[in-house]
């Protein structure tokens, strides 16, 4: 495979390899968000975030806040020490606290929070013995009693599934990532460079597939002038419709 072409095809492959990380990031985080809105309502937590690691050492991720009434994605970023979170994070159990307006351990995620909490419930979200991260629920009127607390034991297991899958995945494309300059290089073990090569070949557009497209771009650029001309595109295109219906009616 030619160095130039190897490198275009690793750019694109990059590329697709980093959709497909944000589109599988993006169902995670809506289903956790789902997860935290739940959280609240069975909880009595007005709002709930979850703080995940990262290949960083120096801070967490917080990919979405949640309340009752739903879910919003924020991916921001926490330290690691000095928050409310620091507890479980070093390998402590799910516990519950009352805060003062302006406590130094929400001060870092005040910011992400509608109004100051006075009560918090931190669990961990463990895979296997490793903590990788922590939820925290958190009450603008009441502190939490022990059934919540009994409650946020069993959630954080559901929680612990969900960033289960999420660092499979991330580390699955971080493994091919690594390994694709091998995979496509000069003197690569495997026939992928070749195999690769006749299916972009493959996919390249016949003359016959070129019209189609030319067709339907032209037809895009029409209907997006004015109404009437998208309602004369229609006309046509139903009229088609009509033609085919009655040939393939008749060669029945």
């Amino acid at each position: 495979m030619e160095p130039a072409f190897a490198a275009r095809l690793f750019d694109l492959l990059s590329t697709l390899e980093a959709s497909a990380v944000i589109g599988l990031a993006k169902s995670r985080v809506r289903g956790l968000g789902e997860q935290l809105a739940f959280a609240c309502s069975a909880m009595r937590a007005s709002e709930a975030i979850a703080a995940l690691e990262t290949s960083a050492t120096t801070h967490l991720l917080v990919p979405v806040v949640a309340s009752p009434a739903g879910h919003r994605e924020v991916s921001m970023e926490l330290p690691f020490e000095g928050t409310i979170l620091s507890h479980v994070l070093g390998g402590g159990s799910t516990y519950a606290l009352s805060l003062e307006p302006g406590d130094d351990l929400v001060a870092p995620l005040r910011h992400l929070f509608e109004a100051d909490p006075v009560a918090a419930l931190v669990i961990p979200i463990r895979l296997g013995d490793r903590t990788v991260g922590a939820t925290a629920l958190v009450s603008h009127a009441a502190p939490f009693g022990d059934a919540e607390i009994e409650m946020a034991e069993r959630f954080g297991e559901v929680v612990g599934l969900t960033a289960e899958a999420f660092f499979t995945e991330r580390l699955l494309f971080e493994l091919f990532s690594s390994c694709l300059p091998e995979l496509l290089g000069k003197e690569a073990a495997t026939s992928l460079p070749e195999k690769v090569m006749t299916q972009l070949r493959a996919m390249r557009v016949a003359p016959v597939y070129r019209t189609r497209l030319e067709l339907a771009l032209a037809i895009g650029r029409l209907t997006s002038r004015t109404s009437l001309e998208a309602r004369l595109a229609t006309r046509v295109l139903d009229a088609f419709e009509g033609y085919l219906a009655a040939l393939e009616g008749g060669g029945a």
